[in-house]
């Protein structure tokens, strides 16, 4: 559904869960269960639920028609059983049949919410009810709404034929509870809810979600790495087998660095197989152009969730999904501001639950708070501490009272209690007037002398999206979520330390072109990989391996006369000289008459050719690759 993803279902859940010190009742969430939920509407409440929801004569005759005269057998042991009329049952498969069935989940909603049945109270609201096609969630004021909705749900059973299944029913209590059971539904403390495993427990969260996908797709790359793959097909494989499995809970969950850093290790590993990792992985992460592979870091990409998470909540902030988080926020100036805020999140005046802790710390690792006496905020400031807290009144905030510059006069000095009371006419107590000034350090206020006061009326904006950063994060375009994940990257990728080592040799070395070079042809990754190898300087030449393996032969294994390094094996051995020029006679007489191969031209690449001779530029290049391959 348009603005909506599975990842909010959860994430309400856990915001109950998370801030349930702003409930006062004991409550509960009620987790449903419906028995074969597809198979047993009934057609004749369908068709009523159509014209009840207001859908034109066209339409109703067209879904009966669908559902007309459908019947069907059941195959036994020697044969079918007689042919029977089908009266219930939402087909699967059909395009139209999941908006069928959430008319009927709609109709569930506004039964219960037309009903006795009273929701948790929370951030000024009260909820009933979240769903997401058949999974249906129920959040109950205390332990006495639990027979009423269930009586609400059992008639409405009646009537639509989904049928509650009171076994697979589950309870989970916002606050302490001691009962096991009510009205034979158990009350856990641990449950699975839309394949994400809830518990109170902010800690043992992350480790209950990911420890087991951890297992499971060590699993799988073990079972990979029996295939001989390129360095790109285990790219790639880490991103199918290994990324696709841990992103769903990351959408939702606060992931600790010991559970990030240990998939980055695991993803590294497998690329290497287990072995030396013979380039640094700030290499590896970058992209083809500046020497990597495009490998795709799990830190960074559970950072880039944690901004989109950011993006979807401004575009709704109080919708049933945010309301919870927006109003934790609004007791610190709201999320708008704290964006621009330079916070400490430890230091921030509120108890936030770990994941929107973690959403504020992935922000400000690309959000540069560089000091600006014009955007110098008293309020979630790192260094305006009271009791070693930050500092928040919202009635300053809301008479915008800012900046700090707001609080310094013409002589550039901090303010005196009658002045700021004749200045702004804001009726403050003389103890909040002494906290906050007391609380800018001596250091911060010289940084203010001399500097004309800013006007009330044209205070900076504090729109996230008119900041640079901002416009990246939370413009809607295509390969967005790519431009967020490049922001993270480009304080960790580093160049190959190979690219300074060969500009040591040889001179002007276009190093794009020679990276892109291979990616050029449509050839095997095999094929490709050798050049990547030889330039990063650990192709696994005799005289390398010789470090690893000692009782290895390091003489050539065509001449056997010399030590086999790479310029050796690839250039100087004589039965390699014999097929270069081979390769070079070739080239002159079918090609380019003024072709030199020179050893450059076989570790980067044929790149000194004249412009009207650009087509012959490829096909020589394609012959030193394949040339290079059959020597490997």
């Amino acid at each position: 559904m348009r603005n909506r993803h599975i990842s909010n279902n959860v994430r309400l859940v856990l915001d109950v869960l998370d801030y349930s010190d702003l409930i006062t009742e004991d409550s509960f969430i009620l987790f449903l269960d419906f028995y074969k939920a597809f198979d047993t509407v009934e057609h004749q409440f369908l068709f009523h639920s159509l014209e009840r929801l207001g859908f034109g004569d066209f339409f109703c005759k067209a879904i009966k028609t669908l559902y007309a005269n459908g019947n069907s057998s059941i195959k036994l042991k020697y044969g079918t059983s007689p042919r029977f009329e089908l009266k219930r049952g939402i087909r699967q498969g059909c395009p139209i049949s999941p908006y069928l069935f959430l008319l009927i989940t709609q109709l569930l909603a506004n039964s219960l919410n037309n009903s006795p049945v009273q929701g948790i109270s929370i951030a000024g609201k009260e909820i009933i009810i979240s769903q997401l096609a058949d999974d249906t969630t129920l959040f109950l004021k205390d332990a006495n709404q639990i027979p009423i909705s269930i009586n609400v749900i059992q008639s409405f059973s009646k009537a639509s034929g989904l049928y509650l299944n009171i076994k697979k029913c589950e309870l989970m209590a916002v606050k302490d509870c001691v009962t096991p059971s009510y009205y034979g539904i158990p009350v856990k403390e641990e449950l699975t809810y839309l394949g994400i495993t809830i518990t109170k427990d902010q800690k043992s969260r992350g480790l209950l979600n990911f420890n087991p996908l951890i297992k499971k797709t060590q699993k799988k790359l073990n079972q990979w790495l029996q295939r001989d793959l390129s360095l790109k097909g285990r790219v790639l494989i880490t991103k199918a087998e290994g990324i696709s499995r841990l992103t769903y809970g990351a959408l939702s969950l606060y992931l600790d660095r010991k559970i990030s850093k240990e998939i980055d290790q695991m993803l590294f590993n497998f690329l290497w197989r287990n072995r030396t990792h013979c380039i640094r992985k700030t290499v590896v992460m970058n992209t083809y152009e500046n020497g990597g592979l495009n490998f795709l870091d799990f830190t960074t990409l559970n950072n880039t969730f944690k901004i989109i998470w950011i993006k979807q909540f401004l575009r709704r902030p109080t919708s049933i999904w945010n309301f919870i988080p927006h109003h934790v926020f609004s007791t610190f100036g709201g999320l708008n501001f704290m964006l621009f805020c330079n916070y400490n999140i430890d230091k921030v005046p509120v108890k936030l639950s770990a994941f929107h802790r973690q959403v504020f710390l992935s922000w400000s690792l690309i959000y540069k708070h560089n000091f600006s006496p014009h955007r110098y905020y008293i309020w979630n400031n790192r260094d305006i501490l009271y009791k070693n807290t930050s500092l928040f009144l919202e009635y300053w905030f809301r008479n915008n009272i800012l900046l700090v510059s707001q609080l310094v006069n013409a002589e550039g000095f901090l303010l005196s209690y009658k002045e700021f009371l004749s200045l702004y006419k804001v009726p403050v107590t003389p103890k909040d007037f002494a906290i906050v000034l007391d609380a800018i350090p001596s250091g911060v206020a010289m940084l203010f002398r001399n500097m004309s006061r800013p006007d009330p009326q044209s205070l900076p904006s504090i729109d996230p999206v008119d900041s640079s950063v901002g416009k990246i994060c939370f413009s809607f375009g295509p390969f967005n979520n790519r431009a967020i994940r490049s922001l993270f990257q480009q304080d960790v990728v580093s160049i190959p330390y190979v690219m300074p080592y060969w500009n040591g040799f040889i001179d002007n070395v276009c190093w794009k072109k020679v990276w892109m070079l291979p990616q050029t042809y449509l050839l095997v990754n095999k094929i490709k990989e050798i050049s990547f190898k030889i330039i990063h300087k650990y192709y696994p030449a005799n005289h390398y391996m010789k470090k690893f393996k000692e009782n290895i032969n390091s003489n050539c294994s065509f001449c056997n006369d010399h030590p086999e390094t790479v310029v050796h094996l690839f250039w100087h051995c004589m039965h390699v000289r014999k097929l270069w020029q081979d390769i070079s006679r070739f080239i002159i007489e079918h090609i380019y008459e003024d072709f030199t191969l020179l050893w450059r031209d076989v570790l980067f690449g044929f790149f000194t050719y004249n412009r009207n001779k650009r087509n012959h530029y490829y096909v020589i290049n394609f012959i030193i690759l394949l040339a290079k391959f059959h020597i490997h």
